[in-house]
């Protein structure tokens, strides 16, 4: 998928969980930022993508390593994300500070950007180092209208969705 969608994806994810978790508006503003963020991190292993292109001390030794669409994009990644949410609510608390609502939109934001690229024709390696890729039964080729429709509709919502939330404050 294009930064673009990741984007968009990220920050409709972000604002779904701010809205399952009762945020309040400033922790909603801290999780979708989170959210936006987490959502290009698993491409630091690809160079010249959006994120990967500015921290290329990091994203080139990665990618020789890795190579894109490995170790970031798998189970493993995801296993830290899942223990990076629940060290946040059991050992941090979700009240305290404004990091909380940070990290919890990096992990929300990492895993809109996994099933994202699950969704297209690469598909992601969720086992590995196992070479398999996993692949959505209705894929989406990178940069087609659909997944500018996509994006767009998700960007949609989440306009339509602060709106919503910051006009009641």
């Amino acid at each position: 998928m294009l930064a673009f969608t990741h984007t968009a994806a990220g920050c409709a994810f972000a604002l779904l969980v701010a809205e399952y978790l009762h945020a309040s508006p400033s922790q909603a503003i801290l999780i979708v930022a989170g959210g936006i963020l987490g959502s290009h991190l698993p491409d630091i292993d690809h160079p010249k993508s959006a994120f990967g292109s500015r921290v290329k001390p990091l994203s080139i030794p990665l990618s020789a390593i890795f190579g894109h669409r490995g170790i970031t994009h798998s189970l493993l990644a995801v296993v830290g994300m899942y223990g990076l949410i629940w060290w946040v609510f059991n050992v941090v608390h979700w009240q305290r500070g404004y990091a909380v609502p940070v990290v919890v939109g990096v992990a929300v934001g990492y895993l809109s950007h996994l099933l994202g690229d699950w969704m297209t024709n690469s598909g992601v390696p969720l086992l590995w180092p196992s070479k398999r890729r996993f692949v959505a039964p209705l894929k989406l080729c990178t940069g087609d209208l659909r997944e500018y429709v996509l994006a767009f509709a998700m960007y949609g919502w989440s306009v339509m969705d602060c709106v919503r939330v910051f006009h009641t404050i």
